[in-house]
C-alpha cells in the first residue's frame, strides 16, 4: 500500500471513529449498556446497579395494570454535551464513595503528585500494573491509594487479572476481607503479602 493510500485510509478511519463517537455520546444509559453488552465490554458494577434501580419501579408499576400513572412527559431536550456531563455524574463514583476510600486523581494531577512522566503512567496502565477507572471515552481516574513510594503497589496486576473490570477489582481491594485477616486486601498488599492477596482474589467468586 502506498503512502497516499495509507493516508486516505487513515483519514477515513478517523472520520468514521468521530462519527461513531458522536453517536455514542447521544445514547441514553440503556442504549450504552446494550452496546457494551453487544461488544462484550465489561460494564462497571455501579452502572449495572443504577440501571437495575431505574428498571424496578417500571416493573412494579407494570404488574398493576389497574393503576395508571400520569406524569409530565420525558422533560426538556438537552444538548449532547450536557447529556454527557450528566452521564458522567451518575456513572463515575467520586472520592467520597465508601468503597473507593481514596482520592481519585486525573492523569495530570497524578504525574505531579508522583513526580513521574506521563509516559510512565501510560505504560503502567497499558501493562495493567495499576487500576485505571474509565471516565468518559478517553480519560481515566487513578485511585491514589494504590501507590507507594512513587510506584504501584506490587501485586496489583496479579489481583486485577481475576476481575472483569478495574472497577470491580478496586471495589474488592478496598473492602475488608476475611481471607486477608479482616483487612482490605490493598492494605495487605502494602504489608508485602502478595501471595495471600492473590490467593484471596483467585477464590473471590468461589461462593458467589
Amino acid at each position: 500500500m502506498t503512502a497516499v493510500k495509507r493516508a486516505a485510509v487513515g483519514t477515513r478511519r478517523l472520520a468514521l471513529a468521530k462519527a461513531i463517537e458522536s453517536r455514542v455520546e447521544k445514547m441514553d444509559m440503556a442504549a450504552l449498556i446494550e452496546l457494551a453488552t453487544a461488544l462484550k465490554i465489561a460494564v462497571p458494577a455501579a452502572t449495572k446497579a443504577l440501571r437495575e434501580r431505574e428498571q424496578k419501579p417500571h416493573l412494579r408499576s407494570s404488574s398493576k395494570t389497574s393503576n395508571v400513572l400520569h406524569g409530565r412527559g420525558i422533560g426538556p431536550v438537552i444538548s449532547a454535551a450536557e447529556g454527557s456531563r450528566l452521564l458522567d455524574a451518575i456513572t463515575i463514583d467520586d472520592d467520597t464513595s465508601d468503597w473507593v476510600e481514596s482520592d481519585l486523581l486525573g492523569a495530570g494531577d497524578l504525574v505531579q503528585q508522583l513526580s513521574i512522566s506521563r509516559g510512565t503512567l501510560d505504560n503502567w496502565r497499558k501493562a495493567n500494573r495499576i487500576i485505571a477507572l474509565r471516565k468518559g471515552l478517553r480519560n481515566f481516574l487513578y485511585p491514589f491509594r494504590q501507590f507507594e513510594h512513587r510506584r504501584p503497589l506490587e501485586g496489583l496486576d496479579s489481583v486485577a487479572s481475576f476481575f472483569a473490570s478495574p472497577e470491580e477489582a478496586w471495589e474488592w481491594l478496598v473492602a475488608p476481607n476475611r481471607m486477608t485477616g479482616g483487612k482490605p486486601p490493598i492494605d495487605t498488599l502494602r504489608d508485602g503479602n502478595v501471595p495471600m492477596v492473590t490467593s484471596a482474589a483467585e477464590g473471590a467468586f468461589d461462593y458467589a
